[in-house]
């Protein structure tokens, strides 16, 4: 008897947050430790505009990318639209938390807020082959758990994206048996 497979192999090894520090200029994106919710140790703790806004918006693209059509479209839309695509009716709220958060106001963590925009859509076309839905979707589901692994909680990204759980830290959790989990959250969450 032979076996055959169907395997689609899906090539995300490219580390969405390094991408955007580096397009960024190195800005400081800290891995936050899911134990003590501080940055892990040698990871840069300053705090500042853009280390606020990358996870953030990278979680709001996660977010509005779990079904094909929204994916696709998303792509599509000037830098601005996308900004009000990903936040709705929060948008004036995840500005306003992040320049206090950053103590930097509100006009720097628009732009901030913008500049990351454009860096995760450069990025995106530069590293998936094929700009459709599905293969969109499936990007953003590879980069979940690295994206939940740099959120600060004192934004409460998830809460203002109406989805608290995302904010818990068993989620930023590392090892075999969360790294097993995480993968069959993938299987399951590629609709969410």
């Amino acid at each position: 008897m032979i076996l055959s497979f169907n395997i689609k192999i899906i090539a995300m090894a490219v580390d969405i947050i390094q991408e955007i520090k580096n397009y960024l200029g190195n800005a400081p994106v800290p891995k936050i430790d899911p134990n003590t919710q501080t940055p892990v140790k040698g990871e840069t703790i300053s705090v500042n505009v853009e280390s606020d806004a990358v996870p953030v918006v990278l979680l709001a693209f996660y977010k509005n990318t779990r079904n094909e059509k929204d994916a696709s479209t998303i792509m599509q839309q000037d830098d601005a639209s996308t900004l009000n695509i990903l936040f709705k009716e929060h948008m004036q709220q995840v500005i306003n938390t992040i320049g206090k958060h950053s103590d930097a106001g509100t006009d720097a963590a628009k732009r901030a807020l913008e500049k990351t925009v454009t860096a995760v859509k450069k990025i995106v076309t530069n590293n998936v082959k094929d700009l459709n839905g599905i293969a969109i979707m499936n990007f953003f589901t590879n980069q979940r758990t690295n994206i939940l692994k740099h959120l600060p909680p004192e934004l409460h990204g998830g809460e203002l994206l109406n989805d608290p759980a995302m904010d818990d830290r068993t989620n930023k959790m590392e090892g075999p048996m969360s790294g097993m989990m995480h993968g069959i959250e993938k299987i399951f969450s590629s609709n969410k």
